[in-house]
């Protein structure tokens, strides 16, 4: 099989990406031709492809009339069109795999894939084909208003980072998607949970078009022994439950939090955090799956519906107990009490109750993370993945034909 595989970066930047490499690891082990197609960008994955990569989209970076045109190109990439043509010319892929294209590469790209024939899978991570800010949170909660296309709601909620323009910005992009007909473009829409499958048909995306694919991972070692800390690691945003993080850790001022990744609220949450909270920021790979490792448990105190995040495949991965917010499509990866932990959102005292148990009870903790990690390894394995990735690209192709 020959892929093309699409994502705005080609860089480590979070779990879509990481989904991207596992992926694109595991094709090209079975023996298919993988073609990347991004945005450039100086930290991308090296690639001889890269000369047909549109150039890199700054957005927020310019100001005044560069920057309406950067709007504009956010919303559909001329750029990106004409290159994905381009590449078209010199390449013919029996398929697309799309990932996150949303104000980078833009579904601008789907018009010269549809002339071409080319089946499209689009691998759903967030929910940016439906919400405006991609999170279906605003205003402090869960947030459906914008359906039935009443993206206006975006605007008056300032539901893009709390600022007018961006909310008006991708209210307008949704708007126009949906004008276009973006929804009837993509043959599947492959989403990890089953809940964000739900929200996608909800929202009105034909159900026929959306199948139930969860995320793979890929091996890694399981920690020792025990630690007697405990680690988040992700975005440092406010709907990733960050501040609740922090009220957890002041009721456990004996139990050294430490906080991996970067983000919008990184200063403020560093003025605000107690001493024993330490801030690593971003690092590689390897060395936040060692930091994993080496915890006593690891926690995704998520406000916002998360579709299916990394950080709890990789806490499990790791052998070690996640307590997580129980919203979106995390309860699928947790089995409360056997092989995790579910707290509900927004709720530090009970992140804080259920963390001090599993720190104080590193037997019961180590018993959690060996399970969780027998689940990833049984139920994520890349293999059965492909398998049903590759039967999906085949019967596309077939009815392509």
């Amino acid at each position: 099989m020959n892929v093309l595989l699409c994502s705005s970066f080609l860089h480590p930047l979070g779990g879509d990406t990481t989904c991207v490499y596992a992926m694109w690891n595991g094709l090209v082990a079975q023996g298919h031709t993988v073609v990347p197609f991004a945005m450039r960008h100086p930290a991308n994955h090296p690639s001889p492809w890269e000369v047909r990569f549109p150039p890199q989209l700054d957005v927020w970076g310019v100001t005044g009339l560069e920057r309406l045109a950067a709007v504009a190109a956010s919303i559909h990439s001329v750029a990106a069109a004409r290159a994905m043509a381009a590449l078209l010319a010199d390449h013919r892929p029996d398929v697309a795999h799309l990932h996150h294209v949303h104000r980078h590469l833009t579904p601008s790209i789907l018009g010269p894939l549809r002339r071409a024939r080319v089946p499209v899978v689009w691998t759903v991570h967030d929910y940016e084909l439906i919400c405006p800010n991609g999170q279906l949170y605003a205003a402090g909660a869960v947030c459906t208003r914008c359906k039935g296309h009443a993206y206006g709601n975006a605007v008056r909620l300032r539901c893009k980072r709390d600022d007018l323009a961006q909310s008006a910005a991708v209210a307008l992009e949704k708007w126009v998607h949906a004008r276009m007909g973006l929804w009837e473009k993509v043959d599947r829409f492959a989403c990890p949970s089953r809940f964000l499958a739900d929200q996608l048909v909800a929202f009105g995306v034909p159900a026929h078009r959306v199948v139930h694919l969860p995320n793979p991972v890929e091996p890694a070692p399981a920690g020792g022994a025990v630690g007697d800390h405990w680690v988040y690691a992700g975005r440092l945003s406010a709907e990733k439950g960050v501040d609740d993080l922090l009220a957890a850790a002041r009721l456990l001022p004996n139990r050294a939090l430490h906080v991996y990744g970067d983000g919008p609220e990184r200063a403020r949450l560093q003025r605000i955090a107690p001493a024993h909270v330490r801030f690593f920021g971003n690092v590689p790979p390897a060395r936040l799956a060692e930091a994993l490792r080496l915890a006593g448990a690891v926690a995704v105190p998520s406000r916002w519906p998360e579709n299916f995040p990394y950080a709890v495949l990789e806490g499990q991965l790791a052998a070690r107990a996640v307590v997580a917010s129980a919203v979106g499509g995390i309860p699928e990866q947790i089995d409360d009490g056997v092989d995790g932990v579910l707290v509900p959102p927004q709720d530090p005292r009970r992140m804080a109750l259920s963390v001090g148990a599993l720190l104080d009870d590193p037997a019961r903790a180590a018993a959690l993370g060996e399970r969780g990690r027998a689940r990833v390894l049984r139920d994520r394995a890349l293999a059965p993945f492909l398998a049903r990735l590759t039967s999906l690209y085949a019967e596309l192709v077939s009815r392509s034909a």
